[in-house]
């Protein structure tokens, strides 16, 4: 089991980054996730509702992977981390 101290330091371009993604698609399957360099801000998270007609939070772009979870915990509930 990994704490949430540990997720933080996960950066988008990591070898971590991949087995974070499976984690968050299952624990939010209303979304998909993926790292993708944003311009001159470098490396990002990238959260974005699968049904984009559905109501509520539509798309989430972050350096910190922390933000990520909490946008989306309070959108979808807890984020259990495994």
């Amino acid at each position: 089991m990994s704490d949430h101290g540990a997720q933080e330091q996960i950066t988008p371009g990591s070898l971590a980054a991949s087995d974070e993604l499976d984690r968050l698609t299952a624990a939010y399957p209303a979304f998909r996730f993926r790292c993708q360099t944003i311009g001159r801000h470098g490396a990002r998270w990238v959260a974005e509702r699968r049904n984009g007609l559905h109501p509520g939070l539509h798309s989430v772009i972050t350096a910190d992977l922390a933000e990520l979870h909490a946008a989306l915990a309070s959108e979808n509930g807890s984020y259990h981390a495994r």
